[in-house]
């Protein structure tokens, strides 16, 4: 290991064995600039520049600049290189992220060639930007003149923001983070509050990034098998080369601690036909340690856990046993430089805030005195161990998983090992853990004895839509009232300016490219064994899964008519939740908890690679362990086979009200889900399956069946346990695995803990649902709390096997490129849109969200497909647009997936020779073939059988409608 590497020298390295890993920190000699190293063998290469960004208001700078960076720079000064760079690589994630206290720019690709474009790219983006004021009206916020000459405020930003701040945890986090952060920049909101946004200025953005924006401040993240000479002499050379340094920024002071707890109350919008009764959030947070004690805030982990693990732990046991809410949950914000713990609850009564805070001090009191049992402990510990061990990375890459976990500790001047560390740091906790009075200790200190604790009671309001709605038309009037015809021809002229800086191309060919023929020939494939054992069908994928074991256990669907589906879909929800193998179920969560990380149930359809309409639907359970735990995993699997207690009443009513209250509040944080599936659930048999499993009638249903339980229990416990009759009375059919060949071999020398045995059962052949005959559904709105509207134009198309599949996938991604950004994002304000042709399915949809239009993006829908049927597009086009699919084909597939994603493909057909075909197809398309796949699916489809479905607030669907005049949406509520 050199100690320097040019003008870099290496400040330390070590060896981290948990994650196969070595980590290297280097210092640049001439500017300060800090680097981290991840090297691995892991193909997928990440880089990411994170800056400390401290917001000194709620005007959203720091988001607005996370935008408007992205939009040229000197080196490519085009519109926008980072749109233009997603259809020119083949990456594996390109994002921007504004967090509370920092703004961090990651990419990944597999082509190392394309990571380095990407790289550039970046670099020159963040710190050379044009930071054009043409760019700051588009995507932050800007004044423009309607036809009637009303004022309108429109903006990327804004109307994003405006989206977010319509949903409860939103308007919770951020008046509890302005209660409890009344000394830090975290008091104000990051993102942007839309009444704040309005405030913004220009040169507010471009002095932020003057005091915020230079490598000296900048920490350099790399991850992955590329060698690390060559990413530093590439940032030398690109970024650091005859640069200044500049004195670092100063830590964050501590928050001065409160002597008296501090309670607030605050509102949320709920829209008018909802029911308002036990609708209320209540949040306690307490600020405990600082990010550098991480001894101390491990502790603090393993204390949440253990108190708010599962339905069973003491704490959350007790909040859901009161009746004082439908669920509760707790958070640890450990990426910021102080961390509270915030428990909260939803789904509660008004008044119920007092209540709320009693148990938890009750029961905390308790447990002080007490103790907590030694075995939630040790189930703690086991979560943080796996969780720190499980190669997966959620939303995010694994790779960059990991930079949030030791490049922000780094940044706030912590060690980044101890965030990527198991085995060392558990060994220590383990110990503390043991000592006498440490957990009562614990509580005291940052629980019970702590005076800088914020309670937040957020509370239902049906106007509040409304009235902040007016707030912005007299903010409006206000402005035009005092308008001077000066300031109003500068309004046009900059309108102006805008539309013709939108309308712009630019000369693309300045940014680097992928070629086609850097692209790998063949596709991913994950090789699957398939061998019996006795009556069971085994399937494993071998894999390196750092020593932990993922299986499956998949059945034949049962017999069902259509009206009892729901029901099909509550027992997937219940059977893992309940007691089994003699076990009530707050001991078996708590075994579940201690032994593996998670087991779930899921209904799966299987769809048919050549019909669409054609399934093969079954139910799952999946589960995982680490290799020390397989037999408790197994022994699980057994007793959950045979043994699901379904007669505890208290605990079945506990869970159907949880899940209700989980499914409203989706509605509104997932509007566009919803939307989507409502538009497509005539399409197809396992399209309205679908929808009546997760669309709006099942939340109706859902409240339907909850009333009927707490009338007479009797008759939804007798369906539970004919279900399990019906599903797990017959043999299991298929057991698939991923784990490495030394995990599996095990298995197999242990006759895989008699799993074999209780799969020696009748099998019936596999039911297909007795789906009644499909009805139209008709274009429609539906009104939420919501000020920007969710929007869908989906209708029946080909599935993954049709000769067109591959055309019409580039079809999509050339008018997403050619015409929905442009006219959907950058001209209408929308924060996104786009359409897919999802082959699995057999449909093709186009969307918008947090979107302030309704007729101009439906125009927009339809005039992307008239531009390509026309012939609206060149060979550049086609190419990026077969880049744009490989992305999604060549995208990395965690260990824990790889045996399920090959199973999928079989069970649907997808053979390798299909794939490959369908691969082939993709790379020899011509623009004749994509204009026949839309002249002969999309161009009747959008005119004829389109459905539309749009979720909105009331105000802009009615103003839309308007607009819309003889195609105006018969609007419903939710």
């Amino acid at each position: 290991m050199k100690n320097h590497y040019g003008h870099f020298h290496v400040t330390r390295s070590r060896e981290i064995s948990e994650i196969n890993a070595q980590l290297i920190e280097l210092v640049h000699d001439k500017t300060n600039s800090e680097v981290i190293f991840l090297s691995c063998d892991d193909d997928e290469n990440i880089f990411n520049i994170s800056l400390r960004t401290f917001p000194s208001n709620s005007h959203g700078t720091a988001h607005v600049l996370e935008h408007i960076v992205l939009c040229g720079s000197e080196k490519f000064p085009v519109k926008d290189p980072f749109f233009a760079m997603s259809r020119r690589s083949m990456n594996t994630f390109m994002n921007a992220l504004t967090g509370t206290d920092f703004t961090c720019y990651p990419a990944a690709s597999q082509i190392p060639c394309d990571f380095y474009n990407l790289f550039e790219v970046y670099l020159d983006a963040v710190f050379h930007p044009r930071l054009l004021e043409e760019s700051f009206w588009q995507e932050g916020i800007h004044l423009e003149l309607e036809k009637k000459s009303s004022l309108k405020l429109k903006g990327i930003v804004y109307n994003e923001m405006k989206g977010a701040m319509a949903q409860p945890e939103s308007r919770l986090h951020e008046v509890l983070f302005a209660t409890l952060f009344p000394d830090l920049p975290y008091r104000f909101n990051s993102g942007g509050n839309p009444n704040m946004i309005r405030q913004l200025t220009y040169q507010e953005v471009k002095d932020f990034h003057k005091q915020y924006y230079h490598p000296s401040r900048a920490l350099f993240y790399f991850y992955g098998n590329l060698p690390l000479e060559k990413h530093l002499e590439f940032l030398e050379e690109h970024a650091l080369q005859g640069v200044e340094k500049s004195p670092p920024l100063a830590q964050l002071p501590k928050q001065t601690r409160f002597k008296e707890k501090v309670y607030r109350t605050s509102y949320y919008p709920l829209a008018e036909q909802d029911e308002k009764k036990d609708k209320t959030f209540v949040a306690l947070s307490f600020l405990t340690s600082s990010i550098l004690e991480q001894e101390e805030l491990l502790a603090i982990c393993v204390i949440d856990l253990a108190l708010m693990g599962t339905d069973a732990a003491p704490l959350k046991n007790a909040l859901l046993g009161s009746n004082l809410c439908k669920q509760a949950d707790s958070s640890l914000d450990d990426e910021i430089s102080e961390v509270p713990m915030t428990i909260t609850c939803k789904g509660c009564h008004e008044n119920s805030a007092d209540a709320i805070e009693k148990v938890v001090r009750d029961t905390l009191t308790t447990l002080a005195i007490e103790g907590i049992p030694k075995h939630l402990i040790e189930g703690a510990l086991h979560q943080l161990e796996f969780a720190r061990e499980e190669i997966a990375g959620s939303s995010y890459p694994y790779g960059l998983s990991l930079f949030f976990r030791s490049g922000l500790l780094k940044q706030h001047g912590g060690d980044p090992a101890d965030g990527l560390k198991v085995h060392t740091l558990f060994k220590t906790l383990r110990d503390n853990f043991e000592k006498p009075h440490y957990v009562s200790q614990l509580l005291r200190k940052y629980f019970l004895d702590n005076t800088h604790f914020v309670r937040i009671t957020l509370h239902p309001d049906a106007s509040l839509t409304s009235v902040e709605g007016q707030e912005e038309e007299e903010y409006l009037k206000r402005i035009q009232a005092s308008l001077s015809e000066e300031k109003r021809h500068v309004i046009l002229k900059e309108s102006q300016s805008l539309l013709s800086y939108q309308e712009e191309e630019g000369d693309l060919e300045i940014l680097p490219r992928l070629s086609l023929s850097d692209v790998p020939k063949e596709g991913k494939d994950f090789p699957l064994k398939k061998e019996p054992r006795g009556d069971l069908s085994l399937f494993h994928h071998n894999c390196f899964t750092n020593e932990i074991l993922y299986a499956s256990l998949f059945f034949h669907f049962p017999p069902l008519a259509e009206n009892e589906l729901v029901f099909l879909r509550l027992f997937t929800l219940l059977t893992p939740e309940l007691g089994c193998g003699g076990r009530d179920y707050r001991t078996h969560l708590d075994f579940v908890f201690q032994h593996t990380g998670g087991i779930d149930f899921d209904l799966d359809l299987f769809v048919a690679a050549h019909d669409p309409n054609s399934m093969q639907p079954t139910l799952s359970f999946q589960g995982k362990a680490l290799r020390r735990n397989v037999d408790k995993l197994f022994s699980l699997f057994l007793d959950m086979l045979t043994s699901v207690d379904f007669s505890d009443v208290r605990r079945i009513e506990e869970l159907l009200k949880q899940h209700l209250e989980g499914i409203e509040n989706s509605i509104q944080k997932s509007p566009l889900r919803f939307a989507l599936n409502l538009a497509t659930s005539s399409f197809s048999p396992p399209l309205h399956l679908n929808y009546l499993w997760h669309g709006l009638d099942y939340c109706s249903k859902v409240k339907e069946v909850i009333k009927d339980f707490f009338n007479n229990p009797i008759p939804f416990q007798k369906k539970m346990e004919e279900l399990k009759e019906l599903i797990l009375g017959p043999k299991i059919e298929d057991l698939v695995i991923s784990a490495n060949y030394a995990m599996y071999n095990d298995l197999k020398k242990g006759d895989f803990f008699g799993l074999p045995s209780a799969a020696m059962k009748k099998s019936p052949s596999s039911a297909q649902p007795k789906v009644t005959a499909l009805s139209a559904v008709a274009s429609q709105g539906r009104i939420i709390s919501n000020p920007v509207a969710f929007t869908v134009l989906a209708f029946p198309a080909i599935p993954y096997a049709h000769p067109l599949t591959a055309a019409l996938s580039v079809a999509s991604e050339i008018m997403d490129n050619k015409t929905l950004h442009k006219r959907i994002r950058e001209q209408g304000g929308a924060y996104g849109a786009g359409s897919t042709h999802m082959a699995s399915w057999g449909y093709f949809y186009f969307h918008s969200y947090r979107d302030p239009h309704l007729k101009s993006t439906l125009d927009a829908f339809r005039e992307s497909v008239e531009e390509l049927s026309s012939g609206h597009f060149d060979n550049r086009d086609l190419e990026e647009a077969k880049l744009g699919v490989l992305q999604s084909l060549d995208s990395p597939v965690p260990p824990e997936s790889r045996a399920l994603v090959a199973y999928t493909w079989e069970k649907c057909g997808r053979t390798k020779e299909l794939r490959h075909a369908h691969r082939e197809r993709l790379l020899s398309l011509t623009k004749n073939d994509v204009k026949k796949a839309v002249e002969e699916i999309l161009l009747p489809g959008t005119l004829s059988k389109g459905v539309v479905v749009t979720f909105g607030g009331k105000e802009l669907l009615v103003r839309e409608n308007e607009l819309l005049k003889e195609k105006a949406l018969p609007l419903f509520n939710v």
